[in-house]
């Protein structure tokens, strides 16, 4: 994964996600609980089969699956060792 602060936005990161046979942008409001460094590399569960949305900072291809009430008790849902870019969850 790779993330980016969205300019202008305040609860938006930019995320870059490997689905496995390509790669997806993804905007998801969990700036307040993440910062870009924080998810660099790491693997997360995404919703792939939506249709793109567009929004008012761009379009984003899916949404990244999370729990928590919000604000900073925002928890990225996360595989564990050994899940590969694009397995489908069952």
């Amino acid at each position: 994964m790779q993330a980016e602060v969205v300019d202008g936005a305040d609860k938006l990161l930019r995320l870059l996600l490997d689905v496995g046979d390509h790669e997806r942008t993804v905007l998801s409001g969990i700036r307040s609980a993440y910062t870009p460094e924080n998810l660099v590399g790491r693997s997360t569960v995404v919703v792939a089969n939506l249709k793109p949305r567009k929004m008012k900072f761009g379009v984003s291809e899916g949404m990244v699956l999370a729990a928590g009430p919000g604000g900073s008790e925002i928890f990225l849902l996360a595989p564990d060792d050994g899940a590969k870019p694009g397995m489908r969850v069952t």
